[in-house]
């Protein structure tokens, strides 16, 4: 789609207010290229391919070990049977899979680079069974390394005595020597004792392994993105960690979110920074394509080093069902540290990185981080609840909570209350309003309305002094409309266009934001309102008042949605958008401009939308996307002799006939 860039010249003067909001409009212009969180998908350097390699479980050789490890995780000594795999390429993470529920335990270890063995990792069954049945143990990240082995309880790696091979028997990891499995040295698997109880036994066929590495030499990780939204912790984008471009998922967005289930990960805490990416990648090919989810199951990850990451495409502000908890999964957001916290202890930076994240999530979603609320799961195996049951749930839970296993480790679980009490402070800071972001400040102070705030000229900060009015009357020819609360849309945009700092700080990153630099360029935004409907508008505001100014808006880059989308609105309706004028991206959207239109691209939705006309001009006057119809649905269709478009908050219509529009919010 060509785009036209319109630049305003020939000014000589710019007014303090203008000053001011074009300022602001400009850091929202610079954010285009990518500094604004909640656009997190586009925010990085980009995908970095994953390595990923699978095989049966039945092709790794059969090795006798005799560690005392083995003997302690089984209660049985003596030397046991297990598989190996040895790769040529390097891999970082190792999992096994099957198909439906199962009853295996294994333990995993991997050869170091000076060729002794690493500890045996638990792996337990990760308890989301995909689409086609697909189930298997945790990713586990076992160091970069070529050889791993498993010590399994539920398959019978030796067969019987007439079938079984000649194995290997590894004594105290030195030589390896052959020797029959019928001399009585390797018991068979399934008489390991209480590793974990086993209805039935596979046949080594029945398994796969898989072998994953994330590529770490290829690319760390981006600076943390700072947000702009109040009180959000810094994160890593997607893009930022190397994710593939959007999902192959089809969004699932609830209605609301009432509680945060905290997790860990698995394997190996001997982690870097930048493997710390690889591991995000590997858990995401993992979780997305071996177990058939078509994601990462988390909304976000945190490592030991307090870096978050985010997780499930669809918006971190949004509330994104993730795959972290079956049957629990639905209105949780779902959180989880990188590494094995039933083996060392957590860091504090990560804790306080976990507890800040869920505390704004909790603000977002109205919910108390240390209270408790009813909760109906759904049927899950592994589940410690009945299916379609209510029962009480902690707003912040832990994986065990709702699950028979270990998560989120010893280590993990001992920091739950702390954890509770550091989302709680965030939450309330943010509550209270006196929650910052790392690029801005959003704290209100009530004005009493006999005062006005002037700007002093004798500092480069600004700072406010204030200075008594006389009150004045009303005119009677005119009486003023009824105020808007303070939190109103529109007394935002007014305010904003008045120069007020806590409004444009407010305001900037959206829409209505850039609208507000538009109109005030040319004195434009007007002080009266009137009532249609359920919602109050601004006169005169129509979409054809968004004129780039100052070249402050970037040219749209070629997006597919927003193209079809044109093509759609041109084959149903004609020419109703006009000529294009440019594009530009808020933290919630890219926006497509037309002289009598926009097309919107809303972030986590399968198709861009396009609003025009009469309809589109009501959407603009009652606060663009701050106001309370929020974003379309759909464009505009035929109800009786109404034309009517549905908003995430109402529906509005026109009527052909007579020329009136009318709201009602839901």
């Amino acid at each position: 789609m060509q785009q036209r860039r319109r630049i305003a010249t020939g000014q000589t003067s710019v007014n303090p207010t203008l000053a001011v909001v074009l300022t602001l409009a400009l850091i929202v212009s610079a954010a285009l290229g990518g500094n604004q969180i909640l656009k997190t998908q586009d925010i990085g350097s980009g995908p970095i391919e994953v390595s990923q390699a699978s095989a049966s479980f039945a092709s790794g050789d059969n090795v006798v070990v005799d560690d005392a490890a083995i003997a302690q995780q089984s209660g049985v000594p003596g030397p046991r049977t297990v598989k190996e795999f040895t790769r040529d390429e390097q891999f970082s993470m190792f999992a096994i899979t099957w198909l439906d529920h199962r009853d295996i335990a294994a333990y995993v270890r991997a050869e170091q680079p000076d060729g002794s063995w690493g500890p045996w990792w638990d792996a337990e069954p990760i308890g989301e069974l995909g689409p086609n049945g697909e189930n298997g143990t945790e990713l586990l990240y076992v160091e970069p390394t070529t050889k791993v082995q498993v010590s399994i309880v539920g398959v019978d790696i030796l067969g019987t005595p007439e079938e079984a091979p000649e194995v290997d028997i590894n004594i105290a990891d030195e030589a390896a020597v052959d020797i029959p499995v019928n001399a009585g040295l390797a018991p068979l698997p399934t008489n390991y004792g209480d590793i974990q109880p086993v209805a039935d036994v596979a046949a080594p066929e029945d398994l796969d392994v898989v072998f994953i590495d994330g590529n770490a030499e290829e690319g760390g990780i981006a600076l943390a993105t700072d947000s702009v939204t109040d009180g959000m912790p810094p994160v890593v984008t997607r893009a930022g960690w190397g994710a593939p471009s959007g999902s192959r998922c089809n969004t699932t967005y609830d209605q609301n979110l009432q509680a945060a289930g905290v997790h860990h990960t698995a394997g190996s805490n001997n982690y870097t920074q930048a493997q710390a990416a690889g591991i995000m990648r590997g858990m995401h090919n993992y979780h997305a394509n071996t177990l058939g989810w078509c994601d990462i199951g988390y909304n976000a990850v945190v490592d030991k080093f307090g870096t978050i990451y985010e997780g499930r495409y669809g918006g971190l502000d949004k509330n994104v069902q993730g795959a972290h908890v079956g049957g629990f999964n639905r209105g949780t957001f779902g959180i989880s540290m990188m590494g094995n916290y039933d083996t060392v202890p957590t860091t504090p930076v990560m804790i306080r990185s976990v507890g800040e994240m869920i505390g704004w999530k909790a603000a977002l979603g109205d919910f108390d981080p240390q209270g408790s609320a009813s909760y109906t799961p759904l049927s899950f195996g592994g589940s410690k609840y009945t299916g379609g049951v209510a029962m009480t749930l902690p707003n912040v839970f832990a994986h065990r909570d709702a699950h028979n296993n270990a998560c989120p480790g010893q280590y993990g679980y001992a920091q739950m209350d702390t954890i509770r009490s550091i989302a709680a402070q965030k939450y309330q800071e943010i509550k209270s309003g006196t929650a910052t972001s790392a690029t801005a400040t959003t704290t209100t102070s009530p004005t009493a309305p006999t005062e006005t705030t002037e700007p002093t000229e004798t500092t480069s900060e600004t700072t406010r002094t204030t200075e008594p009015t006389e009150p004045t009357e009303p005119t009677q020819q005119q009486p003023p409309a009824p105020e808007p609360q303070p939190n109103d849309p529109l007394a935002m945009l007014r305010n904003a266009a008045g120069g007020d700092t806590t409004s444009l700080l407010t305001i900037a990153g959206t829409l209505a934001g850039l609208a507000v630099a538009f109109l005030a360029a040319d004195g434009a935004l007007p002080g009266t309102t009137q009532q249609v409907g359920d919602v109050q508008i601004l006169d005169g505001v129509r979409l054809e008042d968004l004129k780039p100014i100052l070249d402050i808006v970037s040219t749209l880059a070629s997006d597919p949605q927003i193209n079809q989308a044109v093509d759609r609105v041109g084959t149903n309706y004609g020419a109703v958008l006009g000529e294009p004028r440019g594009g530009l991206n808020t933290a919630d959207a890219t926006y497509a401009l037309f002289d009598n239109g926009v097309v919107i691209n809303e972030n986590g939705t399968p198709e861009a939308r396009a609003l025009w006309g009469a309809i589109g001009d009501l959407w603009a006057a009652q606060g663009f996307d701050l106001g309370p119809l929020g974003m379309p649905l759909n464009e505009q269709y035929n109800e009786g002799d109404l034309i009517r478009v549905d908003f995430e908050g109402g529906y509005a219509t026109f009527n052909p006939a007579d020329g009136n529009v009318d709201v009602k919010l839901n």
